[in-house]
């Protein structure tokens, strides 16, 4: 049989218990978050750029001149301990996978950014028809 006092000792151990462990997992993904800055930065790339906050990586591209910045979106460190951008995932972080994960964090900002620039028109097309063809009504 328990009792209340028992009850109340095995929850707050528990509680606090849960407490540390999600300070830890903090602590570990502000870790690979910086890592990943760390590896996105030294190359620059022109008209895109990267700011850690206190829990992210965002990812922004500079757009018809400096003050105008487009927010193509962000890591995160998701409740499963794996990196996320968008509908991007990595393998779950541990001792053992933290630098493959940054790696794959590298290699998926580098297909985000080639996808952007991809869908990015170069010029506006021109239509130049002979005289004796009408244009397309």
């Amino acid at each position: 049989m328990v009792t209340l006092g028992e009850a109340l000792v095995a929850e707050r151990e528990k509680r606090k218990r849960e407490t540390e462990e999600m300070a830890e997992q903090c602590e570990v993904g502000r870790a690979v978050l910086q890592a990943l800055i760390q590896r996105l930065t030294p190359d620059s790339v022109a008209n895109w750029f990267f700011v850690l906050s206190d829990d992210e990586v965002s990812v922004l591209r500079i757009k018809n001149g400096a003050s105008a910045r487009e927010r193509v979106g962000s890591w995160v460190v998701d409740e499963e301990m794996k990196l996320v951008f968008g509908t991007y995932t990595t393998e779950w972080i541990t001792a053992e996978s933290w630098s493959r994960v940054v790696d794959e964090a590298v290699q998926i900002t580098a297909k985000v950014i080639v996808d952007a620039e991809a869908r990015e028109p170069t010029a506006p097309q021109l239509r130049i028809y002979p005289a004796a063809v009408r244009s397309p009504a």
